[in-house]
């Protein structure tokens, strides 16, 4: 079966499915049932239309993992959840019930086990389970939360996205001023679009021994530049080398007016 068609008519999958819930009380999005009146194309018939993304193929080439969210008008957003099917479009499983989204999913260990991000606290973090959604266990407790994640070939190492500061607030440089919410601006680009810089991504990388995430190093310590860039940068700008001993990553080494005036990005190994 055409990979496109298998793909297209996932977006009208619905129904129960086998799945792993969490004991998260927060309500979970699920399929709405809607009733079509006098023919009219209401934002609720769009609602009850699975948005299907980020298909990965599995080490064996029998099977496809991918996510289906599904939007609440009354809580303003989206919930994504896992499913595995054949390749030919067959057996489609549910694999996860949570209330919050299952993110950048990906085969590990062989197709025995599936790695993801997941909320924890305020942040993201990287989880592991089984491949039928069993056993989901925290991988990484990183301060600022993971962003994405790539896994090294032999899978012994990953890198990761996370927020670092951009520079000392106010209330930092004067610690005597600590109820002080002014700012102290020295350069341009202090903000970007609508937002002010405070942090921005870094790439660390990290051991990984299956259960953990361990000896975690900011490959760009102590530099003032995003890796990925902003706005839209994620972790198809890291890339590992064939043999896992290097990667390259997308970055914009540029500060004030430069960084103001160029879009030019360069690779760095």
């Amino acid at each position: 079966m055409n990979f496109n068609k298998i793909m297209a008519s996932l977006v009208v999958l619905s129904g129960t499915a086998a799945c792993n819930s969490t004991s998260n009380e927060a309500p979970i999005i699920e399929k709405p049932e809607v009733t079509v009146e006098n023919g009219h194309f209401a934002p609720e018939l769009l609602e009850a239309f699975g948005r299907v993304s980020e298909p990965q193929i599995s080490p064996d080439g029998s099977k496809v993992l991918y996510g289906v969210s599904f939007e609440s008008i009354e809580q303003n957003k989206s919930n994504r959840e896992l499913w595995v099917m054949d390749i030919d479009g067959s057996n489609p499983t549910r694999i996860t019930k949570s209330p919050y989204s299952e993110q950048n999913a990906v085969w590990i260990e062989g197709g025995k086990k599936i790695a993801f991000l997941y909320r924890d606290g305020d942040n993201m973090q990287m989880f592991t389970m089984n491949a039928d959604g069993s056993n989901r266990q925290k991988v990484s407790d990183v301060e600022n939360g993971v962003d994405g994640f790539l896994f090294s070939p032999d899978e012994t190492k990953v890198v990761f996205i996370s927020q670092v500061k951009a520079g000392k607030t106010a209330s930092e440089q004067y610690p005597d001023l600590d109820k002080t919410s002014g700012r102290i601006i020295n350069d341009l680009m202090y903000k970007h679009w609508d937002e002010w810089v405070e942090q921005i991504p870094h790439p660390f990388i990290a051991d990984f021994d299956g259960k953990q995430l361990s000896s975690i190093t900011d490959i760009m310590e102590g530099e003032p530049y995003e890796a990925p860039m902003k706005p839209f940068g994620g972790v198809e700008s890291l890339s590992w080398a064939p043999d896992g001993k290097s990667l390259v990553y997308v970055s914009r080494k540029k500060t004030g007016m430069e960084y103001s005036v160029s879009t030019n990005s360069n690779l760095y190994q």
